[in-house]
């Protein structure tokens, strides 16, 4: 009975808890590619991996990555700090096209320098979301002029400030147009948005991230390895595809395929 028991222990799954800090309008798996692709790490992770999803605010979950050993977070953007106290997946689990400045009324028909335009523009009140990086020099700028952006907090950050925006209420948001523009669908908004180049802003990779403990590494590692399987991949660059439209695709496409060269 000892052996049989042993065995079966050894057996057992290793258990992940994988955060996340985006909550649907609704049933809609379109609202973006995190959630369809989910239930698709859950099933090549099996069975050697049992991930159990969590649903927390942005600021909980960091707190929670940096005190659990078999902690995760998804659709995290790597930096240099981050590295500090997190391991990383080798392989995205989303690629977004750059971020863009959008708003309900067109501020240049060039890229936009936006040091240079909170400058000229003092007024101004752009949304953004808290606990985000963005990069590092947008990120700064939020810090220097406080008054100049409204920062939203809370699972649903995104679509708030969107509807925000919608509703005239700011005067843009720093987002992936994708986003803005499924949130106010949903919300049966049919405010047109303009959707304008930043200087120095690139597209931007999702990552899975564990806890910087031995147990972290052993599940990101295993994670990597369940990550390399050629259906969950086929359908990560079919959910991208089938979310962004054509031109917002066609600027992900080469790095995509740069991760996933077979699909």
């Amino acid at each position: 009975m000892s052996v049989l028991t042993g065995t079966a222990a050894l057996a057992a799954p290793l258990r992940m808890v994988l955060l996340e800090n985006h909550m649907p309008l609704s049933d809609d798996k379109r609202i973006n590619v995190e959630t369809r692709i989910l239930p698709k790490l859950q099933q090549i992770a099996l069975p050697d991996l049992q991930i159990e999803p969590k649903l927390l605010s942005n600021a909980r979950a960091w707190e929670l990555l940096r005190q659990n050993s078999n902690y995760c977070a998804l659709n995290k953007v790597h930096t240099p700090e981050r590295e500090q106290f997190l391991y990383f997946a080798k392989l995205p689990t989303s690629v977004y096209p750059p971020l863009q400045l959008l708003s309900t009324r067109p501020f240049s028909d060039q890229p936009i320098n936006l040091t240079a335009l909170l400058k000229q523009r003092p007024e101004l009140k752009i949304g953004v979301a808290a606990g985000r990086s963005y990069n590092a020099e947008i990120d700064a700028l939020i810090k220097q002029y406080p008054q100049q952006f409204f920062v939203r907090s809370g699972d649903d950050a995104a679509e708030n400030l969107a509807l925000m925006l919608g509703k005239q209420r700011l005067d843009a948001v720093i987002e992936f147009a994708a986003i803005v523009r499924a949130s106010l669908k949903k919300q049966g908004i049919s405010q047109p948005v303009f959707g304008q180049t930043l200087q120095g802003v690139s597209l931007s990779r999702g990552y899975i991230v564990c806890n910087k403990s031995p147990l972290g590494l052993q599940l990101i590692r295993l994670l990597d390895q369940k990550m390399q399987d050629r259906q969950y991949q086929a359908d990560l660059v079919r959910y991208h595809r089938e979310f962004f439209g054509e031109a917002d695709y066609a600027l992900i496409h080469a790095d995509l395929m740069r991760y996933f060269p077979q699909q």
